[in-house]
């Protein structure tokens, strides 16, 4: 919280001009008279400019329902950040929203870095379980996964788990490439990787993205 300094430490070094003990003399009625710019007027507009910008500040958005863009967002987020060229030069952006999944917007900035590394439509990372092979984004959601293994994770053979590591790890270097790609200006990545791994091994306990069944963007909007 911050605290509006107080009158003393406002005016701890004199005033240049004339002194305010000389102006604040008593007039004839006994009272002091009103000096504009006074202590008092300056310490309660201090407090309300503070008040002013914490209202303003809070989680980067703005008073009109925009956000401030970061200035340390990392290079994958600014790639991913669905914003015009006048909103980068602006330093603002009306929405926060994924380039890859359109249909998902967020409340803040860690929502959205949080989707943009850990989404099983396009995953930062990946890890396994050492049962059963499957992948994970989130090593959350993996040590859930081993807690209270499903079926599919129960009946799999050290054999069976290997052959899936190999085979995920192929299919996420390919499409890691296609991601690339479309970050470069192509137009499209394809079918997200949560999905690509269902298709491709039946055996697996991961039930698809819950984005769209194709991740389509349009190139960098100019304008």
């Amino acid at each position: 919280m911050l605290a509006a300094p107080s009158a003393h430490q406002m005016y701890h070094h004199p005033l240049p001009g004339p002194s305010v003990q000389g102006l604040m003399g008593n007039t004839a009625q006994g009272e002091r008279p009103r000096i504009e710019g006074s202590e008092v007027e300056l310490t309660l507009h201090y407090a309300s400019s503070v008040g002013q910008q914490q209202d303003t500040a809070k989680d980067g958005e703005r008073a009109d329902g925009g956000f401030r863009i970061p200035k340390r967002l990392s290079q994958r987020h600014r790639d991913l950040l669905r914003a015009k060229s006048d909103d980068w030069e602006r330093g603002t952006v009306g929405m926060l929203k994924c380039r890859l999944c359109p249909d998902a917007a967020f409340a803040n900035w860690e929502d959205y870095k949080r989707h943009c590394n850990f989404s099983e439509a396009h995953p930062l990372d990946i890890h396994f379980c050492k049962y059963c092979g499957d992948f994970f984004a989130r090593t959350d959601s993996l040590k859930r996964h081993q807690t209270s293994r499903p079926p599919e994770c129960l009946s799999a053979t050290p054999t069976e788990a290997d052959v899936k590591r190999q085979a995920t790890n192929k299919a996420y270097e390919t499409f890691k490439n296609k991601l690339e790609g479309f970050l470069r200006g192509e137009k499209e990545v394809g079918t997200p990787f949560g999905q690509i791994i269902k298709d491709l091994l039946p055996s697996t306990s991961k039930r698809g993205s819950r984005q769209q069944n194709r991740l389509k963007a349009p190139r960098a909007e100019s304008g």
